[in-house]
């Protein structure tokens, strides 16, 4: 690792461990305890079940953006599904846009699929998760009034996606590549996983909100989706350690719930979308590693 990579790690867990400081002081610990102990785990384990279902419309998603090729087979279920997995794991493990370098290489490597056609599915990936923010963006906007705190990062964040949006439509006259920007069926089919994936997402938060007794709207936990993923679209820390927190933290502060309440519902939801997102993928890696092993003992 290079000196100004090391210098930005650190950077960036400084600003992890100051948005935990801020929270952290306006805390009861002895009544945060005894909020975490309350939690029903039958919820919380509906919540992991949920965030596992955003792998399986990720999988989906990744086999709609892959470009049709006359040559080599497709991609089947089966194997997208282990390469979502463990991209998955990386992406919420390996800081400054590691995991989505290895996502190409998974593509490429465990797929078949050309470098080109890879690279597209990471620019669409990019793409699609931008829409379905921006969407998320606009329908809270139009349930509940935004935090002061969110608007600019809301505007910054839809400027940043449209300018996206025209690159690769741009890009996509000489890369066949990005020909499903022409489709609208190969859109729709697109929008519609990448939907299924923030779909599951907000089911997994709203499960956390019922194991904690936290009683919202459905507009009110989409203003919490909307915290999360304006907080992490720009991955500081592995797996958005901190930042995760402080901005769940700060929505359900901003909808009036305790502060104390407010940690424990951060920490679990957390908790419960990285048991899926990095344990499954690291079964996989696990498996390809001990059968290497076995292999090679013989």
């Amino acid at each position: 690792m290079t000196a100004k990579r090391r210098a930005a790690v650190v950077a960036a867990w400084v600003v992890a461990t100051a948005l935990l400081v801020a929270c952290a002081r306006t805390i009861d610990w002895r009544r945060a305890a005894d909020v975490a102990a309350s939690a029903r785990p039958a919820w919380l384990a509906a919540a992991i079940v949920a965030n596992g279902l955003i792998l399986v419309a990720w999988t989906a998603f990744w086999r709609a953006l892959l470009p049709p090729s006359g040559t080599a087979p497709p991609v089947t279920q089966r194997r997208m599904f282990e390469i979502v997995a463990i991209s998955s794991a990386l992406m919420n493990t390996v800081p400054f846009g590691g995991g989505h370098a290895s996502s190409i290489v998974l593509l490429v490597s465990r797929g078949g699929v050309a470098k080109r056609s890879a690279l597209s599915v990471l620019a669409l990936d990019q793409l699609g998760e931008g829409v379905a923010k921006v969407g998320i963006f606009l329908l809270v906007a139009a349930l509940v009034p935004l935090p002061a705190w969110m608007r600019a990062g809301v505007t910054t964040a839809s400027l940043a996606v449209a300018a996206w949006f025209i690159t690769l439509v741009v890009a996509s006259r000489w890369a066949h590549e990005l020909a499903l920007l022409k489709s609208w069926r190969r859109t729709l089919r697109a929008l519609v996983c990448m939907a299924g994936m923030k779909t599951a997402e907000l089911i997994a938060i709203v499960a956390v909100q019922h194991a904690f007794g936290v009683d919202v709207s459905l507009g009110r936990s989409l203003l919490v989706l909307a915290a999360l993923v304006l907080a992490t679209m720009l991955p500081v820390t592995p797996g958005n350690l901190g930042t995760y927190e402080a901005s769940v933290f700060l929505a359900y502060r901003y909808l009036g719930v305790s502060p104390e309440l407010a940690l424990g519902v951060a920490v679990a939801q957390h908790v419960c979308f990285l048991l899926p997102s990095v344990g499954i993928g690291y079964g996989f890696l696990s498996r390809h590693a001990l059968s290497r092993s076995a292999i090679a003992s013989r």
